[in-house]
């Protein structure tokens, strides 16, 4: 198992410094969320997690900057935190608060017209301490992609390499007869993506998403995550607020972890949803 990170972040925050502010975009995010765990299975009764699927909503809060430069280089960061309601302790030493944060950077490459381009990206994506038992998860990657817009809509088709960490909380691990020692996992990685998005008007904004990890080596499948958001921008609110919805999905194959002395997986389940429904109120536009 390796403990080797990239270190994209710096190259990230120069990308930021060394640009102009005058066009910076921040704001916050508020709003409630449902965190689903799916086919939870009863294959151990130490466990004492119930079989079936399991709720739990919360609210949260998160900050967020947007900044393109002069360059067309586009930054975006964004950070939450989430506090559940938790009774069904799938985690049963879960303390009900976790977080998300994600960095990215995405530039011209080649510009063939006005409908069709290709760009390049750099990305970070982290969560800590779910409900679902993921202590903690460490995306990291830069590829290539092509871009297709007409009228309202885009098209994106991505390829990334990068590197894939997961670790997961060992408290229900070790309910199944887990040690400390086998519950993370980093992975030279490669991500396909592919990306939708149509904006209706002004006001109404919909977009689909999905992202595959694999190995570098051997192709051994990650994780895959299916994406769907709607928007509904309005001054009603402020100037440049907006309503949405976001769902994400994200199935994560843990069959590496396996130990077959246990005669179970690590985990009593292997997926797990988020439904958010938030507010985005910028600062400045």
């Amino acid at each position: 198992m390796q403990k080797k990170f990239n270190k994209l972040a710096p190259f990230l925050s120069l990308l930021l410094i060394t640009s102009s502010t005058s066009a910076l975009e921040w704001g916050m995010t508020t709003g409630m969320q449902d965190f689903v765990v799916q086919n939870i299975v009863n294959d151990n009764s130490n466990d004492g997690i119930e079989v079936g699927d399991s709720h739990i909503p919360g609210v949260s809060i998160g900050m967020y900057l947007n900044h393109t430069n002069d360059y067309g280089i586009n930054f975006l960061a964004k950070g939450e935190v989430f506090v559940d309601y938790d009774t069904d302790h799938l985690d049963p030493d879960h303390i009900p608060i976790w977080f998300k944060f994600g960095v990215g950077a995405n530039g011209p490459m080649i510009l063939l017209n006005e409908h069709h381009s290709f760009k390049w990206y750099v990305v970070m994506d982290n969560k800590q301490n779910t409900v679902s038992c993921i202590e903690r998860q460490i995306k990291q990657n830069y590829g290539v992609g092509y871009d297709l817009k007409i009228g309202g809509f885009t098209l994106d088709l991505n390829a990334y390499v990068g590197f894939y960490y997961i670790e997961l909380d060992d408290d229900t691990p070790a309910n199944r007869g887990y040690t400390r020692k086998q519950i993370d996992d980093g992975e030279e990685s490669r991500m396909l993506e592919v990306q939708m998005s149509y904006d209706f008007s002004k006001h109404w904004y919909i977009g689909a998403t999905l992202k595959d990890y694999s190995t570098t080596a051997g192709s051994e499948r990650l994780e895959t995550d299916y994406i769907a958001t709607m928007s509904y921008k309005s001054d009603w609110w402020g100037k440049g607020t907006s309503l949405n919805l976001n769902v994400e999905y994200n199935d994560y194959d843990l069959s590496r972890f396996t130990d077959s002395s246990t005669g179970v997986p690590i985990l009593p389940f292997d997926e797990d949803i988020l439904v958010q429904a938030y507010v985005t109120i910028p600062f400045q536009d």
